[in-house]
Parts: structure tokens; C-alpha cells; sequence
């Protein structure tokens, strides 16, 4: 009987993934011959689908009006030989033995993504830079923990959910 059950819920459960497998592949086919794309708006959890031209279009815009340019070569690898040996350096603030794990075994130079910002006139564009795969990401995660652990500041501007907000506003004095 249990058996049974089990088969009916993977036959049911398989279908499903089988239909949405479908349907995401249309979707991706559908774009492809649109010369379209998914991205995410800025400020919701909004989805945006966007011609390809007109999105390229308008990070080019962003990119030339804010005065950026492109480097005549990639200055990542000079980047990782300074921060190796700068943490060899500093072998009081990290061991030597932890060294070989702050430094990126593949470093590539940070990516730029483009959220689109739809709740303003003019469809304005607020860059995102991926830094996980650049060579002072690891050592600079590293360092934040050691200051956070030897430093212990007590920010009053942050709150951890919505209860401590509603706890903290019950204690504030407010008398006028």
C-alpha cells in the first residue's frame, strides 16, 4: 500500500517538474527569438522582461554619463600579487598558514549588473557589482571578521525584524 502511494506521489511530482521544464524551455525559446531578457527591478522583487538592445542601450547611456572607461589591460593578476604579498606582510593580523585561503584560486575582475529603476521617470539604471570573484574579496570578508570580533561597536541605527523595531519603539520615551 505504502509502495503504491510513494509511486503515485513520484508519478505526480515528475509530471509536475516535467511541465514546468517545458514550459521554462518555451520561455527561454520565446526570448531567444524575441532578443529579449529577464532582469530584476530595483526597489521590488519585481521580474522585468527587456529587449536586449534597448537594455544594453540604456547601461551604455549610464556608463558614458557617469564617465567611465575601459582599461587598456586586466589589472587583476598585478592586483592579487600585491594583496599576497601585503597578507605576508601583516603575519600578526592573519597566520601565515591562512594566507593560501584568503588569496582567489581564479580571480576575474568584479561583473556589472543592471537592476532598472521603473519607480522613477526616465527608467534610470542602478549598477550591481559582483566582487565574489575578485582577488580582495576573501581578504577582505577575512578582515571584517577579525574586526568584528576584536571591535565591539554597538550600531543603534539597525534593527534585526520587525518585533525589536515594535520592542524599541515601546521603550522610547516619547512625552511631548
Amino acid at each position: 500500500m505504502a509502495a503504491k502511494k510513494l509511486t503515485q506521489i513520484y508519478n505526480t511530482n515528475h509530471n509536475t517538474y516535467k511541465r514546468q521544464q517545458y514550459i521554462l524551455k518555451n520561455i527561454n525559446h520565446k526570448l531567444a527569438n524575441e532578443n529579449a531578457m529577464i532582469t530584476l527591478a530595483d526597489k521590488s522583487k519585481a521580474t522585468v522582461i527587456i529587449y536586449k538592445h534597448e537594455y544594453t542601450k540604456k547601461v551604455h547611456t549610464f556608463l558614458t554619463d557617469n564617465n567611465f572607461h575601459t582599461l587598456p589591460n586586466n589589472p587583476t593578476n598585478k592586483d592579487q600579487i600585491r594583496i599576497q604579498k601585503t597578507a605576508q606582510q601583516c603575519n600578526q593580523i592573519i597566520p601565515r598558514q591562512h594566507i593560501k585561503y584568503i588569496t582567489q584560486k581564479t580571480q576575474t575582475p568584479p561583473t556589472l549588473n543592471a537592476q532598472l529603476k521603473f519607480h522613477k521617470p526616465g527608467t534610470l539604471v542602478r549598477p550591481v557589482v559582483n566582487n565574489r570573484t575578485a582577488p580582495s574579496y576573501k581578504l577582505a570578508k577575512k578582515l571584517n571578521d577579525i574586526l568584528n570580533k576584536h571591535l565591539l561597536l554597538d550600531n543603534h541605527y539597525t534593527i534585526r525584524n520587525s518585533t525589536n523595531l515594535a520592542n524599541d519603539l515601546v521603550m522610547t520615551n516619547t512625552s511631548l
